[in-house]
């Protein structure tokens, strides 16, 4: 079983792994009981080769530490992930973690599906406004990270930011810090600049480490990058300033001049980084300096800055405020202190509370979580659900014959039921038809106020006395719906639906049908009547496109020219609008 004061950790580095075990005294202080440094091979920016290498290089160090099988919190670098500080408005309870969210997707590069993020209140003001550091990296390669580690038997329960767990380790170590500080951790691929002020934090990722020294180094000279490499750690130092006398061998000299236009160069990126926290963020300009990671043991290096940053400048002492065990080099231990600061952040995630808790969550490790907080819940279940079947099988045995005397008292209820549900039907389907009927006459007696309306109407297009209108009838498919009251209709039959080609009854089509007598006129003769029928033709209630291109076939009308005769007869049918709807 493993001692719940003893934690595993592995910081994974763009040029070295690290792991340690620590332990935890009855007085909650971190003990060191064994730590492994893996440097990996080859320009950590080349990512072709350095999964391999992870691989190789993790299995060597689980070996080494003896942490396999155990539980172990990891540390990502920081350059793939993304981090943004935000200030939010006064907030509480739920209300804080939606607004969040709101800002990541404003915020983070990515879709939010794409990434594992969290969040951390780094600070609240008098005001009540809130300020919050946003970290996100996608999910992929946080992915294929943890599926390395799990490959080497290591059971991962979480994944830290190393410049977070960093800034966790500086709490712990330098508690007696109270003026505002400046981490400068320099690493292979990037240099991560923490800000410590107080309870408050900042973090940047500056994509200038040590693999650009070494580089230019190798461009300089023209010498692979493993030489540049070994040359700089052996010989390499950053060159003074001012009136200092040059090293006598001429390469190490002109190698210590480039790594200082390297530095030079960082430390422009340095400034750019104060000046932003200063006017951005609101924080203060730091009061003291200190250089973490492998860049850290270059020669001159602490000089280097404080002759540039005007700061006292010293080098990170990760152990500061941890124990060593026995069986832990003191000297190495030194030595190695600057780059292990990572590990105790990490250490202390494992064992307790840290001021920043921010948790990348593979999927991977998030289904495990889901599924141990659910195991509880599905024990449960089970036994509940076998219990409950126990039950179900006792209570169904006794049950059964109290349910077939039941059933068959409910057969001849349901007989007698059945005899009256069909009676009912009747007489739905009886009260169903005279609704019908009464809907249409309820209608009829509404529409009879239309008809009195379109007779009005008729009645408002007489412009003279030379028509009279002494028939108007409704003609159905042709047809008059009454009995004729002029002409030889009297004895045709009522006009029936008629039908479409595939035997469905069509809509009838209903005409008002006028017809009359116009007297003679010096006004036209018939063109009385062709105005009286434009005129209708415009009214609501008829239906008459383009009646001038067919106006004969709406009007029919007597010539004039007899002159024995008082008046002449026409004709007129206007298609309804609107149908009739009583059936």
């Amino acid at each position: 079983m493993a001692d719940p004061n003893s934690i595993a950790v592995i910081s994974l580095g763009s040029q070295r792994v690290s792991g340690a075990f620590f332990g935890k005294t009855s007085g909650g202080d971190l003990i060191l009981k064994r730590y492994e440094i893996i440097e990996l091979d080859g320009d950590p920016s080349m990512d072709v080769s350095r999964v391999s290498q992870l691989k190789m290089a993790l299995q060597e160090l689980v070996s080494k530490v003896k942490i396999k099988g155990l539980k172990a919190w990891c540390a990502v670098p920081g350059h793939p992930v993304f981090s943004r500080f935000v200030k939010l408005p006064p907030v509480h309870g739920d209300k804080l973690a939606q607004i969040v969210e709101f800002e990541a997707r404003q915020n983070v590069p990515w879709q939010l599906d794409e990434v594992s993020w969290d969040y951390e209140v780094v600070s609240k003001s008098d005001l009540g406004e809130i300020e919050v550091v946003l970290a996100a990296m996608k999910c992929e390669p946080l992915n294929e990270m943890h599926q390395e580690v799990a490959s080497c038997g290591v059971k991962v329960v979480g994944m830290d930011v190393g410049p977070l767990a960093l800034y966790n380790a500086f709490r712990y170590s330098y508690p007696d810090v109270d003026e505002p500080a400046l981490i400068v951790d320099m690493g292979a691929r990037s240099t991560n600049l923490v800000f410590v002020e107080g309870d408050r934090f900042f973090t940047r990722n500056l994509l200038v480490g040590g693999a650009a020294v070494t580089n230019a180094i190798a461009k300089e000279f023209g010498i692979p990058f493993a030489e540049a490499e070994r040359q700089k750690r052996s010989q390499g130092f950053v060159a003074l300033g001012g009136a200092v006398e040059d090293h006598p061998d001429e390469g190490v000299n002109a190698m210590s001049k480039v790594m200082r236009n390297s530095m030079t160069r960082l430390h422009a990126e340095i400034m750019r980084t104060i000046t932003f926290y200063r006017s951005q963020q609101g924080g203060s300009a730091p009061k003291r300096v200190f250089l973490a990671g492998g860049g850290s043991s270059a020669g001159y290096i602490a000089e280097f800055f404080a002759e540039k940053l005007k700061l006292p400048v010293e080098v990170y002492n990760g152990l500061r405020g941890v124990q060593t065990d026995r069986g832990v080099s003191a000297d190495a231990a030194q030595v190695d202190a600057p780059v292990l600061g990572e590990l105790v952040g990490l250490a202390l995630r494992g064992m307790g509370s840290c001021p920043c808790e921010i948790e990348l969550v593979p999927e991977a490790l998030a289904a495990s979580r889901d599924a141990a907080r659910r195991a509880p819940a599905l024990v449960l279940a089970g036994l509940c659900l076998m219990g409950a079947l126990a039950a179900s099988i006792i209570w169904f045995k006794s049950a059964t014959a109290v349910v077939e005397e039941r059933s068959a008292k409910l057969q001849g209820e349901s007989a007698q039921l059945t005899k009256l549900a069909d009676d009912i039907r009747q007489l739905d389907a009886r009260q169903e038809a005279l609704r019908l009927r009464s809907v249409q006459l309820e209608q009829a007696v509404t529409d009879r106020s239309w008809w009195a309306h379109l007779l009005n109407d008729l009645n408002q297009q007489f412009d003279n006395d030379l028509i009279w209108l002494p028939v108007i009838e409704v003609l159905k498919d042709g047809k008059p719906i009454t009995k004729s009251l002029w002409g030889g209709d009297e004895n045709a039959p009522r006009p029936a639906a008629s039908a479409t080609g595939n035997g469905v009854q069509a809509a009838p089509v209903y005409t008002l049908r006028l017809r009359g007598l116009y007297r003679k006129n010096d006004m036209g003769e018939q063109k009385v009547v062709y105005d009286f029928a434009a005129k209708l033709a415009k009214m609501d209630a008829f239906d008459t496109p383009d009646f001038e291109k067919k106006r004969d076939t709406y009007v029919k009308v007597d010539s004039g020219v007899d002159e024995e005769r008082y008046a002449y007869h026409f004709e007129i049918k206007m298609p309804l609008r609107n149908p009739l709807q009583f059936q």
